[in-house]
């Protein structure tokens, strides 16, 4: 009977484990993420951000979904032959205590078919997922070419 008691208890604790260890997205926060503005007629565009892993072991970035875009990829550049490729990634590592920054010339969010030209100013929701399933929503703000500058500077300072 105790032998019973102690199994069960034991198994219990297997399945409520999880509940208490950390999620991906607890774990990782976001800062700086911004969308390339595009003008009426253009239904692409790109998302950067910096990934930040304060957690104790390497997670990744599978998928990015957004209300705004018909479909959103995890890309990176490649050099192939002297020209600069984009080409799709299953996820992005972000390793523990380290960060994986999303930025133009490397790992970016496409967004694809879009439904309404992204205007400067104004913010789009993405909702990030990890490979441990969970997510995570952030508001990217939407830059003119003139503040992306900016913004790449600023980034290079820090």
């Amino acid at each position: 009977m105790y032998k019973q008691l102690i199994s069960s208890l034991l198994l219990g604790l297997c399945f409520i484990s999880p509940v208490f260890a950390g999620s991906a997205a607890d774990d990782v926060d976001v800062s700086k993420p911004w969308a390339r503005e595009v003008p009426p007629g253009l239904t692409t565009s790109a998302g950067f951000l910096t990934l930040h892993n304060k957690g104790s072991k390497e997670h990744r970035l599978v998928a990015a979904e957004s209300p705004a875009a018909g479909m959103v990829e995890l890309h990176t550049h490649i050099n192939d032959n002297g020209v600069m490729r984009m080409r799709p990634v299953d996820d992005i590592p972000i390793p523990s205590g380290g960060m994986a920054e999303l930025k133009p010339g490397g790992y970016h969010l496409m967004l694809m078919m879009l439904k309404k030209p992204l205007k400067s100013g104004q913010t789009m929701p993405i909702t990030l997922e990890f490979e441990d399933g969970s997510k995570k929503e952030i508001q990217a703000e939407i830059l003119h070419f003139s503040m992306e500058r900016n913004m790449q500077h600023m980034n290079k300072e820090h």
